[in-house]
């Protein structure tokens, strides 16, 4: 009997769906559940364009992979939640451990507002320096999202946050001037550092088949833990974006707008702060559910530059055409208009395993550069991914004439990898989740060049991340959770070896990836 509610829950789900023209949160541990039950065999749901949109995910299953647990953390993910009752106690705790804080549900008109945090305090064993800093991060924030008739959702987000970091963190912030992905920083007494970070969109389904956005915030090329083509490792940028579905649920195609901002002052001009140099980006991505096991994607980004030395340069129409690889064949690799092509492949097996693949390809004329990705997931056992990837780049990928208007990067950080461009890494990953109580085990190791604080001199350097948390979710709506974890990394090179050994507690609401396995 409970088996047949909830398949029955999840069919008037599939009914609704239409009317949510929200995103799913770009979360990796939040989309665990939902990812399992978008890599079914049978399963027709677009995963590598990410965030997924609610109103285009299909499921042609009864989600035979998840188990009882899973299935109803997935359908409560994507439904609708609740009315809250009148009894104010029952209602403090619904609005705590159950559903959002706060929902207005008119019919026609539904929103929910809810509280946004990250208390995390830790301290680094390997800092043996006599007036190290205590480690902390104290971020508060709101988060107001809804929907308006059947066609219309918005989102909108704001986080402040005051943060000292653990030492490698703390470099990279300084080397950078950005906290990572999180945007531009100001000194916070001696060691720490203060700054916003805000995330919004509107999303409009004038037809079934259409999505329209426009917005401030991330997106994801892939279905790995890492993308070579577009990730989400840097800041939010201002965007555009158009997705439509067609030839019976087959074709998903996503045209990508993006303003991007690199942090070098323009010349001295009329107003007190000179603004930052600015460049746009144009991206294309085409998925084919081939088969109900291979799914097929092809990828064009263009970076256009849109000011030189002389000043701004005049709009370049062609960062409006929506027709795939014709950027790049009348730009070229080579030019100031800097493109970038990738192949995104995942092959569904059907004993519970999923590959993937990538392909990113930056063709210059003397020296074309390559970067190439391969992953496996496995769902074999109950309640648990296991997640291995292998990621290269060769040297200059994504770089151009080392003209930073030109290269694939968006407030000093990478678009693609964190660590840039030439390199070799190797990723695996367990997560292991049980009703409320999770935990993951992640390995990075890998190879690249870095340089030494004080030098110009590059170093090969080695690099092992090993980072652990348990945790347990206290609010599964908001995934709101407290954990304890920790990092263990060490760097190595030909004279140097840094060490980080950091351990910590958080209370946190998750809903967003920040990426400090570099």
């Amino acid at each position: 009997m409970k088996n047949n509610l909830v398949t029955i829950l999840f069919l008037l789900i599939g009914l609704v769906g239409f009317s949510q023209q929200q995103n799913l949160p770009l979360n990796r541990e939040f989309n665990l559940t939902n990812f399992k039950a978008f890599d079914e065999y049978n399963s027709s749901t677009h995963t590598s364009s990410q965030p997924i949109l609610k109103s285009q995910i299909s499921i042609n299953d009864s989600l035979t992979w998840l188990s009882e647990t899973e299935k109803n953390s997935y359908l409560f993910n994507i439904s609708k939640p609740s009315k809250k009752p009148r009894n104010f106690f029952k209602w403090m705790g619904k609005s705590m451990f159950h559903q959002n804080f706060l929902v207005v549900d008119t019919g026609k008109f539904y929103l929910t507002i809810d509280p946004l945090l990250n208390a995390e305090f830790g301290v680094d064993t390997e800092d043996k320096s006599p007036n190290k800093q205590k480690i902390y991060t104290n971020t508060r924030g709101l988060l107001v999202k809804g929907n308006i008739g059947t066609k219309f959702s918005f989102l909108t987000s704001v986080y402040e946050t005051q943060s000292f970091f653990p030492n490698y963190i703390t470099q990279n912030v300084k080397e950078t001037g950005v906290a990572t992905g999180q945007g531009r920083v100001k000194n916070f007494k001696i060691n720490g550092f203060d700054y916003a970070y805000s995330s919004s969109y509107i999303s409009y389904t004038p037809v079934k088949f259409l999505n329209l956005q426009l917005g401030n915030g991330k997106h994801f090329i892939g279905d790995g833990y890492r993308s070579l083509l577009l990730s989400d490792v840097a800041t939010n940028y201002p965007y555009l974006k158009a997705t439509a579905v067609f030839g019976k649920g087959k074709f998903q195609f996503t045209k990508l707008h993006a303003s991007l901002t690199n942090l070098n002052r323009r010349p001295d001009g009329s107003v007190p702060e000179s603004l930052f140099q600015r460049k746009s980006m144009s991206t294309h991505y085409i998925n084919w559910l081939a088969t109900k096991w291979l799914n097929i994607g092809l990828f064009e980004s263009t970076i256009w530059q849109t000011e030189d030395s002389t000043g701004t340069l005049p709009f370049e129409y062609r960062q409006l055409n929506p027709v795939p690889f014709v950027n790049t064949l009348t730009t070229g690799f080579n030019k100031d208009d800097h493109s970038i092509i990738g192949l995104n492949l995942k092959i569904k097996l059907p004993f519970k395993t999923v590959l993937y693949h990538q392909t990113v390809y930056d063709g210059k004329q003397k020296d074309a550069q390559v970067g190439l990705q391969a992953g496996v997931k496995f769902y074999g056992i109950k309640n648990l991914t296991l997640q291995a990837e292998y990621n290269t780049v060769s040297p200059s990928t994504y770089q151009l004439n080392q003209n930073i208007l030109q290269d694939y990067t968006h407030y000093n950080q990478a678009l693609a990898h964190p660590y840039g461009t030439n390199f070799n890494e190797i990723i695996g990953i367990a997560n292991y989740k049980h009703k409320r109580v999770f935990t993951q085990a992640k390995i990075n190791l890998a190879e690249y060049i870095t340089t030494i604080p004080s030098s110009i001199q590059g170093y090969d350097a080695t690099l092992t991340v090993l980072q652990a948390h348990l945790g347990y979710i206290i609010n599964p709506k908001t995934n709101l959770s407290f954990s304890v974890g920790g990092t263990n990394r060490v760097e190595k090179t030909d004279v140097s070896e840094n060490k980080t050994n950091y351990i910590y507690f958080s209370v946190k609401t998750s809903l967003r990836n920040l990426y400090y396995d570099f």
